[in-house]
């Protein structure tokens, strides 16, 4: 019985493979412009993968603190913010909804790094990448609800109208 027990409890100790916590990284990829200022440039306002939300804006060229993650496969979401400087203390004025193009994986006790690029994700229309409206709307209602709400996303512009039918944001063709 003593036998037993040891070689279940071997059994259990090797099967946790690391005491180490798997996190997730989000790297805006897109260039930051410089003197151009934030007009032309694009930082990440959220970004979402498996169970694991990050809430920091993310300036083009910078990355967010470590997340803990669990270890998964899955599509990474995140929410573009173009031309809006993270250190304005302002909300953006405009936000696009883009999908990683594959699902992306990490395993335990490993870091993932989620690099949002216009090569890397789907949904940015200034890039000539925008999504199916199916694929937005579940970006729009099931992961960022908060975001969107009293608006309706349009993905092929990359464009939100007001639910009572206003105009639409200023962001225009996903410029």
């Amino acid at each position: 019985m003593k036998r037993l027990i040891i070689a279940f409890a071997f059994v259990a100790l090797a099967s946790c493979e690391t005491e180490d916590p798997t996190m997730a990284v989000v790297a805006d990829a897109y260039p930051a412009v410089g003197d151009a200022g934030a007009a032309g440039e694009v930082s990440v306002y959220k970004a979402w993968w498996s169970t694991t939300l990050v809430a920091d804006p993310v300036a083009p060229g910078g990355e967010s603190p470590a997340q803990r993650a669990v270890p998964a496969s899955d599509y990474a979401y995140a929410l573009l913010a173009p031309g809006w400087d993270p250190s304005s203390g302002a909300p953006p004025s405009r936000l696009v909804a883009v999908r990683s193009t594959t699902k992306l994986s990490v395993g335990r006790g490993d870091t993932l790094r989620i690099a949002v690029s216009p090569e890397s994700f789907d949904g940015d229309c200034a890039a000539g990448k925008p999504l199916a409206q199916d694929d937005a709307d579940f970006i729009t209602q099931r992961i960022f609800p908060g975001d969107f709400a009293g608006v309706t996303y349009d993905a092929k512009t990359c464009t939100t109208i007001s639910a009572d039918g206003g105009a639409p944001d200023a962001g225009g063709d996903g410029d």
